[in-house]
C-alpha cells in the first residue's frame, strides 16, 4: 500500500498534472477533481492504481473512489496544486 503522499502524487500525474486541476475536494469516500481538460486524463491509469476502488465521471467532475483515504489524499493533492 502506498502512502497518502505517494498516492496523491501518482493520481495528480494521471489526471494531467497540477496545471489541469481547477479544484480538488473530497467527501467520505471520493476524491473529486474539477479539471480543465478531461481529454488528457489517463483514466485507465487511474483505474489501475492499486488503492483506487472505482472511477466515476459525474457532474463535470472526475471522482476517484478511495474509501476512507479520500480526505487525507485530497489534502496532499491540494498541497501539490497550491490550493
Amino acid at each position: 500500500m502506498s502512502t497518502d503522499a505517494e498516492l496523491g502524487a501518482e493520481l495528480l500525474v494521471l489526471v494531467g498534472g497540477a496545471g489541469n486541476v481547477e479544484a480538488v475536494t473530497a467527501c467520505a469516500s471520493r476524491l473529486r477533481f474539477v479539471l480543465r481538460d478531461h481529454g488528457v486524463v489517463d483514466t485507465d491509469g487511474v483505474r489501475g492504481v492499486g488503492d483506487v476502488v472505482m472511477v466515476v465521471t459525474q457532474g463535470g467532475q472526475l471522482q476517484v473512489v478511495l474509501g476512507a483515504r479520500a480526505i487525507p489524499v485530497s489534502r496532499v493533492v491540494r498541497g501539490l496544486v497550491g490550493g
